[in-house]
């Protein structure tokens, strides 16, 4: 079945919208590049871009479901042109440091709202196709990125905020073409979609379900987190020098690219557990293999089994959620996943790099492999928990027209 004009727009919107996003690694070289900031001011920098990421999720998915998902990005896009352009004015550190933590809040207060729309705007039985594409187009735009920030940084540094912005006011624009948002839940006050909105954010966490989920969410995210740490840490520590370590983690780019269309074919017919263990199951043994890598051919095996995880991962974690959250609740939902995932930024990288420094890179990779086996029990045994088929067809419930009955989503 053909994806609704609606869902391209959004995939169209939110794929420029990466491109044009600033990473962190790149703000801080702006930074230091300008002479604003210093060595001792840049882990600032970086850890209040984390911390922003980290409260969008929760933040992000709850005004959604409270204002409508289409509000919400709509909203946050020209917050986020603006604190682009901001930094071409500022000098302060104080004041960079405040714009960090915008940043990093309003590059990812969006996700969650565009989960909720895709749970809108597509039948249910599409959501899982339909948010892979959607991933292949968040890593387009995550992968061109880098590439264009680079070749700006390089000819005219302020040109990084002047496209920043722009891609913002195209995001907006496009999602402006969706169709509208349901009417806001009755206002009593002021200040009463605040609270509705802070009310929601517990709302998965009281599920037993859904935090056991998060739970091992986190877990896991700690463990595959690692590729953005210790993984080129450890390659380095094997002989490989930045090119050769560019060249591992492209394989993973280019298969994720290609393969994120095929999981919902692949996982069709599956009981709803079973592609989530797969996950857990290849990321843990493919970082856990790293412990035999000395070279660029075993890298590259070890990358392609936790690339396999991932992609798996991205898919069947979004439609469960999906479908375990209560009527219009997605984005809340979604939101809770995001952050238990940002959650792992935090944690698992200065864990793991604290353990190899302490213990070795081949004690890390066993007890990545440890840790990741144990998620893949825990989604084994999570089945058993009391309601664990509940919420059966949440995306179809979240709409705000009539649909027939239709079976629960899979991961298919």
């Amino acid at each position: 079945m053909r994806l609704p004009k609606a869902f391209w727009l959004l995939w169209l919107g939110q794929a420029c919208n990466r491109i044009g996003t600033l990473a962190p690694a790149f703000l801080v070289l702006y930074l230091e590049q300008g002479k604003l900031v210093n060595a001792q001011t840049t882990p600032v920098i970086v850890g209040l871009f984390g911390a922003g990421v980290v409260a969008s999720g929760l933040a992000g998915g709850a005004v959604a479901d409270t204002i409508g998902p289409r509000r919400t990005i709509i909203s946050a896009q020209p917050l986020a042109a603006a604190t682009a352009l901001a930094f071409l004015v500022t000098s302060n550190v104080y004041l960079l440091c405040l714009l960090s933590l915008l940043t990093g809040f309003l590059s990812a207060v969006d996700r969650p709202a565009g989960a909720g729309l895709i749970a809108k705007i597509v039948p249910q039985e599409d959501f899982s196709r339909a948010y892979s594409l959607y991933m292949v187009g968040f890593n387009v735009g995550m992968s061109l990125g880098p590439v264009l920030a680079g070749f700006l940084l390089a000819s005219y540094p302020p040109a990084l905020f002047v496209v920043w912005a722009a891609c913002s006011g195209v995001y907006a624009l496009l999602v402006c073409a969706l169709p509208a948002d349901g009417p806001r839940q009755a206002a009593g006050d002021g200040t009463s979609v605040l609270r509705t909105a802070v009310r929601g954010i517990a709302e998965p966490f009281r599920s037993r379900v859904m935090l056991a989920f998060l739970a091992l969410t986190f877990v896991l995210a700690c463990v595959y987190l690692q590729v953005n740490s210790t993984l080129p840490l450890g390659m380095r520590a094997e002989g490989l020098g930045p090119g050769e370590i560019g060249l591992v983690l492209a394989v993973n780019a280019v298969l994720s690219v290609v393969l994120l269309p095929l999981v919902p074919r692949v996982t069709k017919g599956m009981a709803e557990e079973v592609p989530l263990m797969l996950a857990a199951g290849f990321v843990a043994v493919g970082f856990g293999l790293n412990v035999l890598a000395h070279g660029i051919p075993v890298f590259i095996v070890t990358t392609v089994i936790w690339t396999l995880g991932e992609v798996l991962w991205t898919t069947v974690s979004a439609a469960f959620v999906a479908r375990h959250a209560p009527a219009g609740r997605v984005s809340t939902y979604q939101g809770s996943f995001f952050f238990a995932w940002n959650a792992a930024f935090v944690a698992g990288g200065p864990v793991g790099i604290a353990l190899a420094a302490s213990f070795g890179y081949s004690t890390l990779w066993l007890a990545a492999l440890g840790l990741g086996l144990v998620v893949t029990l825990g989604f084994k045994f999570m089945v058993r928990m009391p309601g664990f088929g509940a919420a059966a067809g949440a995306p179809d419930a979240a709409r705000d027209i009539p649909t027939p009955a239709s079976p629960p989503v899979s991961a298919s």
